[in-house]
C-alpha cells in the first residue's frame, strides 16, 4: 500500500468485492504465519503494527438487488438506515432485470413516483413525485442537469450509463439549493473501476428496430493509479405508434487518475444526439377517454403528417470530480459539470384548444391539425466544493460538512403555433391518409432568453450519540434571474430571491434493526420561465414534516421502510389546459401521505420488491376556481406495486420475474373537470433470463433476455387535460424485448 494508507484499498476491495477481500484475508494470514516464523528463528515475536480496515461503501455500486447507501441524501457515506427521510434506490440489477430503457421506466415500481405521468412518449422523462412535476429538475451525479418546465432541450439520459437511480423525498434544499417539493431524482453515472470488465449487448422489440451497446471499464496502467471507463449505445427502435422511430446515439467516455492514496480525480464526457421521427401525442378526449360517435381513436394512430416531422435534440457535458483527504478525518471533494443541450422541432399535431371543426366542434372522425416549431437551447455550469470532516466531542461522534455550491443556467426558448387559418389538412382517423401538402414554420409566439445565477452556502452536522442520530442542515441561497422578452423586444424586471431553507432530522437504531425517525425540510425553488403575460414565474417555497421507521433485521441486507409525511407548497406551476406546450403559476396545494416499501429476499432464490403509496391531497388555492378544494394533479389516492424475481426456476440459470403495479383513479386536468377524470388500471409485467454459462453450449458470461411490460394489453389514458382540444394521451401497451449480452 502506498504511503501506508489503506484507504485506495478499501474502496477496491468494494469495488472488487469477494475477491480482493479474499486476498486481504490471505495477507494477514501470511503476515501471522511470518510472525511465527520470526519468533521461532529468534525467540521473540515480531510485533506488527496495527492495520484498521474502515471499508465504506461509496454508494455507487449498482450490482446489489436491494442496495443499503445513498450519497444523494446526506452527501455522505450514511447508511439507508441511518438516514432521516426517505429514500427510495433503484440499482442497475433492478432496472436491468425489468428491461428499463428509460428513466421514467427505472422508476415504475417507486412508491409515490407517476413515472409515466403524461403517457407514453419516447423523448422526455415525465415524472411526478408526490403530486410535483419533476421535469426539467433532474440531477446527476449530484449536479443539476440542464433544464426548465418551458423548454423542450431538457435531455434525457441513457439509463445503461447509469449505476443507480435515487429518489430523496420531500425538499432537498438544504444540501442541494433549487428542489422540487416532492423530492429530487439523483442520477449516479457508472465511473471507472480498478478490476477490468467489459459488456456488450443487442436488443430488439416487438415493435421493430434494434438496439446495441456496450461497457468497457479498467485499469491504464500496471500499478493501477488510472482507470477508464467507456459506454456507448445505438438505438433505432420503433414504438406503439405507426410511423414513429426511436432513434438515439449515446457516448459517455470517462477517467479516473489517483495518483497516490489520498487523492481521485475523474473527468468526464457525455454525448447524446436523439434524431426521432415523432408523433405528437395530443389525442382529443372524444375517442380516447370519452365516447366518439365515429368510435375509437387507435392507440397506434400517426398523428404526424411527413410534411412536417422534424424532432433533433443533442446534449453534451463535460467536467470533472475531485476528491482529496487533506487529513486522516477531513476530505475535500469538488464537482463540476458544463453542458449544453440544443433541441429543435417542427411537426404537424392535433390542435391542443380545439380538436374538432367549427366552434367549439363536435367530435367525429375527423381531427384540426396545426403545426408546431420549436427552437430551444439550454447552457450550465454547475459546482459543489464541499469540506467533510468526521471527529468526536465528549461521547458524541460528528460527521460535518461545509460547502458552497454554484450554478449558472441560460435558456432560450423560441415556441409558435400555426393559426387555425393555415391550411392543414384534418386528420380522419378511420382513414388516415398523409402527405400531399407543405407547409412552412409558423412563426415564433414565445420567445425568451433567461439567465439564472444562483449561489447557496450550507452546513450539515450528523451527529451521532450512542444509539441516537440527529442530522441538522442549514442554507442560505442567493438567486438572480434576467428576462429578456424577443418578442415584446422588452427586459423584464429582474427576479432575485433570496432564501434560508434547512433540515432537522432524528433518528434511534434499536439492537434489532429498527430505526423509528421524525424529520422536518423546507425548499426554495426560483423559476425559470415566463407565463403568458411574458413575466417570469416566482420562487416556489415548500415545508415538509415527516416521521418514519426503517428496519433491516439483523444479519441481512433486506431493507423495510415505511413514513407519514406532510407537504405544502405555494406559487405551484401546473399545465396551461389551453397550450399542452407551456405551464402557468398559482396557487397552493397541501399533499398528505404514507409510503411503504420492502426490498428482501424471501429465500434465497427468491426476490421480492414492493411498494405502496397512500396519498391525501388538496388544492387550497388556484388560478382555477374550480379546482380548489379538490385533489392535486395526478397524484392517485392509492399507488401499488408488487415484483418478484425467482432463481435457477425448474432448471440451473433460468430466473423468472414477474409484477404487478397499478394506481387508482385521478385527475390530471388544471381545471377539475369530473369527466376527464383518469380511472385506475393495473398493469402486469413478465421476465426471463437464462445464464448460457448453465447451458449445454457453456458460454460463459454470456445471457438471454426475455421481457414483456403490459403484457394483458390493457389500453388506458394516463392524462387529459381538457374536453376540447387534442390533450390526451395513451399509456404504453404491450411491448415485448429481447436480449442478448455477454460480459468477460
Amino acid at each position: 500500500m502506498r504511503n501506508g494508507n489503506c484507504r485506495s484499498v478499501c474502496r477496491r476491495v468494494l469495488q472488487n468485492g469477494v475477491a480482493i477481500l479474499s486476498t486481504t484475508v490471505s495477507m494477514a494470514s501470511f503476515a501471522a504465519a511470518q510472525e511465527v516464523r520470526d519468533a521461532d528463528a529468534d525467540g521473540q515475536p515480531t510485533i506488527l503494527d496495527e492495520i484498521t480496515l474502515n471499508a465504506q461503501n461509496d454508494a455507487t455500486g449498482g450490482d446489489m438487488l436491494i442496495p443499503q447507501d445513498s450519497r444523494s441524501a446526506t452527501k455522505s457515506d450514511i447508511p439507508l438506515t441511518r438516514t432521516p427521510q426517505t429514500v427510495n434506490v433503484v440499482p442497475r440489477a433492478q432496472f436491468e432485470a425489468q428491461s428499463a430503457d428509460l428513466i421514467t421506466e427505472a422508476l415504475r415500481y417507486t412508491p409515490g413516483v407517476m413515472a409515466e405521468s403524461n403517457g407514453y412518449d419516447i423523448r422526455y422523462d415525465w415524472l411526478w413525485i408526490r403530486g410535483f412535476d419533476a421535469y426539467g429538475y433532474t440531477w446527476q451525479d449530484g449536479l443539476l442537469l440542464p433544464g426548465e418546465p418551458a423548454n423542450y432541450a431538457t435531455p434525457a439520459i441513457d439509463p445503461f450509463t447509469l449505476e443507480r437511480v435515487e429518489v430523496i423525498k420531500g425538499p432537498a434544499s438544504a444540501l442541494y439549493g433549487q428542489n422540487m417539493p416532492g423530492g429530487m431524482i439523483n442520477l449516479v453515472s457508472k465511473r471507472p473501476r480498478s478490476e477490468a470488465s467489459r459488456e456488450v449487448f443487442a436488443k430488439t422489440s416487438s415493435l421493430g428496430g434494434y438496439q446495441i451497446g456496450g461497457d468497457f471499464t479498467g485499469p491504464l496502467n500496471r500499478d493501477g493509479s488510472l482507470s477508464y471507463r467507456l459506454i456507448g449505445t445505438a438505438k433505432n427502435m420503433g414504438s406503439q405508434i405507426d410511423r414513429e422511430r426511436n432513434r438515439k446515439l449515446t457516448f459517455a467516455p470517462s477517467l479516473t487518475w489517483e495518483p497516490d492514496d489520498s487523492t481521485r480525480l475523474t473527468a468526464f464526457a457525455y454525448y447524446q444526439k436523439d434524431e426521432d421521427t415523432f408523433s405528437p401525442r395530443f389525442y382529443p378526449a372524444h375517442g380516447t377517454l370519452l365516447p366518439n360517435p365515429a368510435g375509437e381513436i387507435p392507440r397506434d394512430l400517426y398523428l404526424g403528417d411527413p410534411a412536417a416531422d422534424e424532432f433533433n435534440r443533442e446534449y453534451a457535458a463535460i467536467g470533472y470530480e475531485l476528491e482529496h483527504d487533506l487529513t486522516a478525518n477531513w476530505t475535500l471533494r469538488q464537482n463540476l459539470r458544463y453542458a449544453r443541450s440544443r433541441q429543435d422541432m417542427f411537426l404537424v399535431l392535433v390542435n391542443p384548444a380545439f380538436s374538432w371543426p367549427g366552434w367549439p366542434g363536435t367530435p367525429g372522425p375527423v381531427m384540426n391539425r396545426v403545426t408546431a416549431a420549436s427552437d430551444d437551447e439550454l447552457r450550465s455550469l454547475a459546482m459543489d466544493l464541499s469540506v467533510e470532516g468526521r471527529f468526536a466531542t465528549g461521547s458524541v461522534d460528528h460527521t460535518a460538512l461545509i460547502g458552497v455550491d454554484y450554478s449558472w443556467v441560460r435558456s432560450s426558448t423560441n415556441f409558435g403555433n400555426s393559426a387555425m387559418d393555415v391550411p392543414v389538412p384534418g386528420l380522419d382517423f378511420t382513414d388516415p391518409e398523409y402527405g400531399g401538402f407543405s407547409v412552412d414554420r409558423p412563426p415564433f409566439t414565445r420567445s425568451a432568453v433567461q439567465n439564472r445565477r444562483q449561489l447557496g452556502i450550507y452546513v450539515q452536522d450528523q451527529l451521532s450519540w450512542g444509539s441516537w442520530i440527529a442530522t441538522a442542515a442549514l442554507r442560505y441561497d442567493r438567486s438572480e434571474i434576467d428576462t429578456f422578452d424577443r418578442i415584446a423586444g422588452a427586459r423584464q424586471p429582474d427576479n432575485n430571491d433570496d432564501a434560508v431553507t434547512g433540515r432537522l432530522g432524528i433518528s434511534y437504531q434499536f439492537a434489532n434493526g429498527i430505526s423509528p425517525y421524525a424529520a422536518y425540510s423546507s425548499s426554495f425553488v426560483p423559476q425559470l420561465g415566463v407565463g403568458d403575460d411574458g413575466k417570469p414565474f416566482e420562487a416556489s417555497k415548500t415545508e415538509m414534516y415527516e416521521i418514519g421507521l426503517k428496519y433491516t433485521p439483523p444479519g441481512t441486507s433486506n431493507m423495510f421502510t415505511a413514513s407519514l409525511f406532510q407537504l405544502t407548497e405555494d406559487n405551484t406551476l401546473i399545465p396551461n389546459p389551453l397550450d399542452g406546450w407551456a405551464t402557468i403559476q398559482g396557487g397552493e396545494q397541501r399533499v398528505r401521505g404514507l409510503e411503504l416499501e420492502a426490498k428482501f429476499a424471501m429465500t434465497p432464490r427468491l426476490d421480492v420488491i414492493a411498494g405502496y403509496a397512500y396519498s391525501d391531497s388538496e388544492v387550497l388555492s388556484s388560478v382555477y376556481e374550480s379546482a380548489v378544494g379538490n385533489e392535486v394533479l395526478r397524484l392517485p389516492r392509492h399507488q401499488a406495486s408488487l415484483w418478484m424475481q425467482y432463481k435457477d426456476a425448474g432448471l440451473p440459470g433460468l430466473d423468472i420475474s414477474a409484477g404487478i403495479r397499478g394506481v387508482s383513479d385521478y385527475q390530471s386536468s388544471p381545471q377539475h373537470i369530473e369527466e376527464l377524470r383518469i380511472p385506475g388500471y393495473g398493469l402486469v409485467d413478465l421476465g426471463v433470463t437464462y445464464d448460457l454459462a448453465e447451458s449445454p453450449w457453456k458460454v460463459e458470461g454470456a445471457t438471454v433476455q426475455l421481457h414483456a411490460s403490459n403484457i394483458f394489453d390493457r389500453r388506458f389514458v394516463a392524462q387529459c387535460l381538457n374536453l376540447t382540444g387534442g390533450s390526451c394521451n395513451y399509456g404504453e401497451g404491450r411491448t415485448i424485448e429481447a436480449k442478448i449480452g455477454y460480459k468477460w
